[in-house]
């Protein structure tokens, strides 16, 4: 019998398909320049400022010509810290949850509220760890080439701290997510990083003393992973100067809570499975926030 191929014509074609555009957003941050934040203090003023500068420019003009400018020549450009965000993990926190947006702040250090600093409890070390590197993609190149990540792998090559990076065999050391184990960031350069610091901590008292180490990095919240809430307001009260606590959740709107708070009142209140409160502890005003089970609920 002679061997034989039946072509079959498709019924529908490339040209019946209607190809639709990428609709993947583009998640990667970078940060802002110090300069490009700064507030303005008036449109009069400033406007009156660069009028006497444009004069004080023309007088001197001449004279610069020949002079090689010096502003160029300063140090390096300096960028801004976004909302850094410290996350506390308890050996009954919802590790599983928690690894969830670890992963996303070292994939997108740069973030708005992208976790900085991680506290682990001393029993959870190792497994986190485990489950972190096969967990690590290679970073996006923007990040990978950006001038805060680049100067921060020349640190930790001087300082030679224990890490915790990307396989070899699937992420570039150039461009890998990075734990950085007991340094803080002051020691790492001058404003974001592009990596998160680990410490390691016992006891949840020991824990309200160990994230000190990383002043003056401007903390903007606390994200606590830890089952047993009532324990959670005992660490709550003992970190100072920080007034934003979310309790086993991340990335949470705050505009419930947010007018009661500027206004020092106390509030709270229950939106889309949350409950905000604002309260005092210790003499200082905080919010509380932690997602509301079905129990309660109901």
């Amino acid at each position: 019998m002679a061997d034989y191929q039946v072509v079959v014509k498709p019924f529908i074609t490339r040209e019946m398909v209607q190809v639709l555009p990428s609709v993947i957003t583009d998640k990667i941050t970078l940060p802002d320049v110090v300069e490009d934040i700064k507030n303005p203090e008036g449109d009069s003023k400033a406007e009156e400022d660069n009028a006497e500068k444009s004069e004080a420019e023309t007088e001197t003009e001449q004279e610069d010509e020949d002079e090689e400018p010096e502003d160029s020549k300063k140090g390096e450009v300096k960028y801004a810290w976004n909302a850094p965000c410290m996350m506390v993990l308890f050996e009954d926190g919802d590790l599983n949850c928690a690894l969830h947006h670890l992963v996303e702040s070292l994939q997108d250090p740069f973030a708005l509220d992208a976790v900085a600093v991680l506290l682990v409890q001393e029993s959870l070390v190792e497994e986190l760890e485990g489950r972190v590197v096969t967990l690590m993609k290679p970073l996006d190149s923007r990040v990978a080439n950006h001038p805060c990540y680049k100067r921060t792998l020349l640190k930790i090559a001087e300082l030679k701290p224990k890490t915790v990076v990307g396989p070899p065999g699937f992420v570039l050391p150039d461009a890998t997510p990075m734990l950085v184990r007991d340094i803080p960031h002051k020691f790492l350069g001058e404003g974001p990083t592009g990596i998160i610091t680990m410490h390691i901590f016992r006891t949840p008292f020991e824990a309200t003393r160990i994230y000190r180490k990383e002043y003056p990095l401007p903390i903007a919240s606390v994200s606590i992973w830890n089952e047993r809430v009532s324990s959670v307001f005992e660490v709550v009260g003992l970190m100072n100067a920080l007034d934003t606590f979310k309790i086993n959740c991340f990335r949470v709107n705050m505009e419930p809570i947010k007018r009661a708070f500027e206004l020092r009142k106390y509030s709270a209140c229950m939106h889309r499975g949350y409950h905000y409160e604002t309260l005092q502890i210790n003499g200082e005003r905080k919010i509380i926030i932690f997602p509301v089970g079905t129990i309660i609920g109901n």
